[in-house]
């Protein structure tokens, strides 16, 4: 299958109880990943996280599916067209 470039955006809602299972998720993907910027909200206990990846379409499911099993948790993902 062709690698594609793709955007996620992360939203983790209780940052205390899961960014550590998040986090260890991405490593998993590491080597995927091009770009990762994270932004805390301290005062709200929430955390966004913006990705661009380099990844089939399998491996883009397989990440989300993953991701959006974590409670608390809220994924939205893209394909480039270009």
């Amino acid at each position: 299958m062709n690698e594609k470039l793709h955007t996620a955006t992360i939203t983790i809602y209780n940052r205390d109880a899961v960014y550590k299972q998040v986090s260890e998720l991405l490593h998993q993907f590491a080597n995927q990943i091009l770009l990762r910027v994270g932004y805390p909200v301290n005062e709200r206990n929430v955390a966004i996280i913006f990705l661009i990846l380099k990844m089939n379409t399998d491996e883009l499911g397989s990440l989300t599916g993953k991701l959006g099993q974590i409670n608390s948790v809220n994924v939205k993902a893209s394909t480039l067209k270009a």
